[in-house]
């Protein structure tokens, strides 16, 4: 089963996030094989007349990654594609790229010499294969009280594997958050795409749904991808339950880890709360890296120029300085 986050259709479904239109670049070579995929983006500003471009990983993570190589042969594959890249680069009008490495991967280690490299901080995750129970071993005391103290009051997880549908969970999501993204026609796309990937949970307390969670099942990992709680339940820590009811049935159904990079929707807003992540992540963490590549310097230093920014700022690319990027809270 393929990786999500490498998937083709993954990134499709966040081209109107990114602001882009999805892309692959696969380099082959007797030394092995390399698959890139990235969204390309117009840079919002002309030189000479013409349109320059910039790359950036599809939410959340991706970025290049090694499909086959031979023995020893990394560095030196790495190396041709570096070459390669930079001419296709070069030939499209793009001058640089922000990728966010896959943290479960840890395909940063293959491109520490491509990109200029920076970790960023931790994701956390539930070691399913390597604890007998993980929920003993993994969650946080604190964390364990919650859920015997909701069960207790009444509260059930139900998990669905490969929904037929996702208009439960797109109504329940509508209703708890105000406005943003994702948009509704993103979850039909998620439905139509990832069908046999999908697993959901509900929290249901005296037969009123209380929690959803949409999550994918991928080379054996769930990924978490987006957890939503009813604001008037909030007591029965039905959030708690439903990341319960995911690590029983990962565990039974022979998924191999849990890795909590998605999103909380809580009191209308959307959350990437660590705090939160690591209740259920005694044992278990990964390093996520963020790389960075200036494929046309001097075109780089023309745009921040004219965008009136310097190109020493710390935020990258520095001409697109005054927006947001949606992973990096």
């Amino acid at each position: 089963m393929k990786e999500v986050y490498f998937d083709e259709n993954f990134g499709r479904l966040h081209e109107a996030v990114e602001g882009g239109t999805c892309e692959v670049f696969e380099f082959r070579s007797p030394s092995g094989t390399i698959r890139h995929m990235y969204i390309k983006r117009e840079i919002p500003a002309a030189i000479e007349g013409e349109t320059y471009y910039d790359l950036v990983t599809p939410f959340a993570y991706g970025g290049p990654v090694i499909l086959d190589c031979e023995e020893d042969g990394e560095w030196d594959l790495v190396y041709e594609f570096v070459q390669a890249f930079d001419a296709y680069c070069k030939e499209n009008r793009i001058v640089c790229e922000q990728v966010r490495f896959h943290p479960v991967a840890e395909n940063a280690v293959d491109f520490m010499g491509c990109y200029e490299t920076d970790w960023v901080g931790d994701t956390y995750g539930t070691n399913l294969k390597a604890f007998s129970d993980p929920v003993r071993e993994e969650f946080s005391l604190s964390c364990q009280n919650m859920i015997w103290s909701a069960l207790e009051a009444g509260v059930e997880y139900r998990v669905t594997a490969k929904p037929e549908s996702l208009e439960e969970f797109t109504e329940f999501y509508t209703k708890a958050v105000e406005g943003g993204e994702p948009g509704l026609g993103y979850f039909q796309e998620c439905g139509n795409a990832f069908h046999e990937q999908l697993v959901l949970v509900k929290a249901v307390y005296k037969e009123q749904v209380i929690g959803m969670s949409l999550n994918f099942l991928s080379a054996g990992v769930l990924h978490t991808h987006l957890a939503v709680a009813h604001p008037g339940f909030a007591y029965l820590n039905p959030v708690h339950v439903m990341r319960f009811g995911l690590t029983l049935w990962g565990k039974d159904n022979g998924a191999s880890m849990i890795h909590d990079g998605g999103w909380l929707v809580m009191n209308g807003g959307i959350h990437n709360v660590d705090s939160f992540k690591r209740q259920f992540s005694k044992h278990t963490r990964f390093k996520w890296c963020i790389g960075r590549r200036i494929w046309d310097e001097e075109m780089y230093g023309k745009l921040c120029k004219a965008m009136e920014m310097g190109s020493g700022a710390d935020s990258f690319p520095a001409y697109r300085i005054k927006e947001s990027d949606p992973c990096a809270s």
